[in-house]
């Protein structure tokens, strides 16, 4: 296969020789299996799954509109959230007083993204990913981001990675730190600290309209056959948005330096007509809440829920119904209720099937050999 240009995701497991060395083999395997097990379901496409070597997972993306913008850094903090959250239980859980079992805690993860140019090879019945950027990328799990920061809880990003995205405007005052690879030369990078990442999201409040909640209409749903991360993508980029809602623009009216998530704010324009609304929940491959203002006062929720099926996602989209404790304004929020649903009726069938295409489509672009996630579950506990 010809070179091609992709993104490389590495997640390392810190402390994975000292604990197996010093640990009970049947309890640590048990162990490592649980969490591998968090980690590796949230690996879908866009991405791919290379393979498993003992303490890490190597996935990539070819290039493609689906991985740009922030979804990588989404993803990885994604990632070491999902393992930190079932290392913090098993420590809980677990009365054991084995060597594994007593050392649980003493387990990191660390993440290094990196871009560049790669060839596949036929290696086993798999096909593997080479070349001189896969050797950068694992070379840099070795380096000094412990000795000069202090951090042992990071995800690493190349400012090759950072360009490319590109997410340079998130990044624009972080430090950059070089590495040194032999045979490679100096690699630029930025730092991640993954312990905020997950304070953040563990602070951020669930906003959440559910099945039960008063709606507007009944919900929208529709069986998609593309990965929910992809669903999700088309329903947070704002110009992926506005293509399948109808939207003319969509305008940013504040943003965390550029970062779309909770507290975002947006301006949509539907011909000479536009409201706003705010982003207040943001759950990337779950499920994105928005608060809109329908003016007067008045607001409404909606959330858009991506629910892993066999063959890809169902999805659906529930709204609020507008409600006010002003009973002089409850007759005008009856009437933007009707109004709304009624616009919402007219253009259900377009809109769903404008996204099934468009997350088809996307999908498409981003197909690459893959290796089956069972042969990489045996791999790395096998």
């Amino acid at each position: 296969m010809a070179k091609q240009d992709a993104f490389f995701l590495i997640a390392d497991i810190s402390g994975y020789t000292k604990f197996m060395a010093q640990a009970e083999i049947e309890h640590a395997k048990g162990i490592l299996e649980g969490l591998f097990g968090s980690i590796l379901p949230l690996i879908r496409a866009p991405m791919s799954i290379s393979g498993m070597q003992g303490d890490a997972v190597f996935a990539y993306a070819i290039d493609c509109d689906a991985v740009s913008g922030q979804f990588l850094v989404d993803l990885a903090e994604r990632i070491y959230c999902a393992f930190a959250a079932e290392r913090d239980k098993m420590e809980i859980n677990t009365s054991c007083t084995c060597n594994a079992c007593a050392n649980i805690a003493a387990l990191e993860l660390k993440i290094v993204l990196h871009h560049g140019a790669c060839v596949f090879q036929e290696a086993n019945g798999r096909q593997e990913l080479a070349g001189r950027d896969v050797i950068a990328a694992f070379r840099l799990l070795k380096n000094e981001v412990k000795a000069n920061t202090g951090l042992t809880a990071y995800a690493l990003v190349t400012c090759d990675a950072v360009s490319k995205m590109p997410v340079d405007e998130i990044f624009h005052d972080a430090n950059r730190y070089v590495e040194e690879i032999e045979h490679i030369g100096p690699v630029e990078y930025i730092l991640i600290d993954m312990d905020d990442a997950r304070n953040r999201r563990d602070a951020d409040e669930r906003i959440f309209v559910g099945h039960d909640d008063e709606l507007m209409f009944e919900e929208w749903q529709q069986e998609i056959p593309a990965s929910p991360d992809t669903i999700f993508t088309m329903c947070s980029r704002k110009d992926l948005r506005g293509a399948w809602l109808g939207a003319t623009g969509i305008d940013v009216l504040k943003s965390n330096d550029g970062r779309f998530g909770t507290g975002t704010e947006l301006h949509c324009h539907h011909g000479k007509s536009g409201f706003k609304l705010e982003i207040v929940d943001w759950r990337p491959g779950e499920y994105l809440s928005c608060r809109y203002k329908v003016g007067f006062g008045l607001t409404f929720l909606e959330t858009m829920e991506m629910q892993e099926v066999d063959g890809g996602t169902l999805f659906r989209l529930r709204n609020e119904q507008v409600r006010t404790s002003n009973l002089l304004k409850r007759p005008l929020a009856a009437m933007i209720n009707r109004k709304l649903a009624t616009a919402y009726a007219q253009t259900k069938t377009e809109r769903l099937d404008c996204l099934t295409d468009m997350a088809i489509e996307m999908e498409r672009n981003a197909a690459a050999p893959k290796v089956g996630l069972a042969d990489a579950v045996v791999s790395a506990t096998g």
